[in-house]
């Protein structure tokens, strides 16, 4: 048996990360897994979800397909809500077993503890034992990426309800609009908010056509750089790099940069 853990911080309120991380759809996208529940409610996912939810995943989207003979058997196998979940999968020589520990941290932020344990169902004991350390290093690495798709998972659960994602300092809310998104930025958008609210990665999405100001109260010049390489971006893609809302103080910051330009103002 081999276990690994590890935690991590992330900006958002205990309620939120549980929502998303305690539900499993019918195709996860983050993790590009699909899921099919023994009892299934309308749209696949399980008409209750808690301690003993039976399940198979398989890589890839099913498309209405039914799964493989050989796909990985699943259960949950631990339930606190919104305090912890744990999942156990089943193949014919492994089982994977993960649990998710959620605790609040500071400000609205929540810890999140991910702790994976490897068993090997029969097999030769002597190479097992010759493995173990490279058996670690793979363990340890599965916990790594989990704690890294947190943010995907929570921000891709706010994308799909249209809600908001809020940090300490200063907040960032998604609005589907045709085929993109418009990211709405409110409140002060500092160098710490900059890393929680991960501007960076969302500003790099191609789909997002226009960011609103309306709710700014401050930017600095951590974030400002990352609108400006986003307006370049959409401007060589052919698209009209758009701010929308109006709000004074921004327009000043721009113009004392010389920006103002950059950008299409949409008041």
């Amino acid at each position: 048996m081999t276990t690994a853990s590890g935690a991590r911080a992330v900006p958002f309120a205990r309620p939120d990360v549980w929502r998303a991380l305690a539900v499993l759809p019918p195709y996860c996208p983050v993790c590009d897994v699909s899921y099919v529940f023994s009892e299934a409610g309308e749209g696949g996912t399980a008409t209750t979800i808690g301690r003993g939810t039976r399940f198979v995943c398989v890589s890839g989207r099913l498309e209405a397909a039914p799964p493989p003979p050989d796909a990985v058997s699943g259960e949950i196998v631990e339930w606190m809500d919104q305090r912890a979940i744990g999942t156990r999968l089943e193949s014919a020589s492994e089982s994977w077993q993960t649990r998710l520990e959620l605790a609040d941290g500071e400000g609205s932020s929540t810890q999140v503890t991910v702790t994976v344990t490897r068993e090997s169902e029969g097999g030769n004991r002597l190479l097992q034992a010759l493995q173990r350390r490279a058996m670690q290093r793979m363990v340890q690495r599965t916990v790594d990426a989990e704690l890294a798709k947190l943010p995907d998972h929570i921000t891709r659960m706010t994308e799909d309800r249209g809600g908001s994602v809020t940090a300490e300092h200063g907040s960032l809310s998604v609005e589907r609009q045709g085929d993109g998104w418009v990211l709405h930025l409110s409140g002060q958008v500092d160098a710490p908010a900059v890393s929680r609210l991960e501007l960076q990665r969302r500003l790099a999405d191609p789909t997002v056509m226009a960011v609103d100001v309306s709710g700014l109260t401050y930017i600095d010049s951590t974030a400002l750089p990352l609108l400006l390489r986003w307006a370049r971006r959409t401007s060589q893609a052919g698209r009209r790099a758009v701010v929308r809302g109006a709000n004074p103080a921004f327009d000043q910051t721009l113009g004392v940069m010389g920006l103002a330009s950059t950008f299409v103002r949409d008041r």
